[in-house]
């Protein structure tokens, strides 16, 4: 198995050719190691790699990666692809390998529309991962009425693997690493908004400058915090003789 660092930017993958999630022989294989452990029932989720393509497979539940430390850099209509240029060349850099590595990606179910593409295109999300996951929180709270609601109701059998409600909700940010964004029952979120509620009406990226540096390096330190988790959970691993 894989020795998994998560140091590597996979921008230095030699399968990379314009996106991890589908190039990344690597990056499959490392979610498959990452993300075959047990689940809260002590049941062991086993995920086996798609034949010919970058896709993992449990049962009937087909699943791929996706990218969720993203810098908006092609959100034109948004305002952030014009800022993202405004930033010195060493920013840019940073902030983009930073966000290549492994921290910077989990698994979701794959299907035409799937929650992956939904989150990426709609107005309310445009790509941001901590609101994708207060959806996924209101899911497993039995709230649907956030833009990503019939999605999350389409695969409710994947989020059904971790439980349901509250005690769902905590396993799924626990089995991936996700503590430094969210709580059992409410998420941080990555602009510095410092309520507790997100009105779904507000606009979804940081309308200046300033405000967009301070976002970035929010998911700069997620993204990091969260290398540290997998790192440990793999060395805690190693220590009682499970090879990686």
């Amino acid at each position: 198995m894989d020795r998994i660092d998560v140091d590597f930017c996979f921008y230095d993958d030699p399968d990379f050719l314009t996106d991890a999630d589908r190039d990344s022989h690597i990056l499959s294989r490392w979610h498959r190691q990452l993300w075959s452990k047990p689940l809260p029932t002590g049941e062991l989720l086993t995920w086996d790699l798609e034949p010919g393509t970058s896709c993992l497979v449990h049962g009937d539940v087909r699943v791929s990666s996706d990218t969720i430390a993203t810098t908006h850099s092609n959100y034109r209509r948004l305002g952030a692809a014009q800022m993202w240029k405004s930033l010195t060349e060493a920013e840019r850099t940073r902030y983009d390998r930073g966000f290549y590595t492994i921290g910077g990606f989990i698994i979701f179910p794959t299907h035409p529309q799937s929650l992956n593409q939904r989150r990426g295109r709609d107005r309310a999300i445009a790509d941001r991962f901590d609101l994708t996951l207060e959806c996924i929180r209101q899911h497993y709270f039995g709230q649907v009425d956030n833009p990503l609601g019939d999605v999350l109701c389409l695969d409710a059998g994947y989020f059904q693997l971790f439980g349901g409600g509250q005690s769902g909700f905590a396993a799924f940010v626990e089995f991936f690493h996700l503590q430094d964004l969210a709580s059992p029952d409410s998420v941080r979120w990555l602009d510095g908004h410092v309520d507790r509620e997100w009105s779904f009406d507000r606009p979804p990226l940081p309308q200046n400058l300033d405000a967009y540096r301070r976002y970035l390096d929010n998911v700069a330190q997620f993204v990091a915090l969260r290398n540290g988790r997998i790192r440990d959970w793999c060395e805690r691993q190693d220590m009682h003789g499970v090879s990686q």
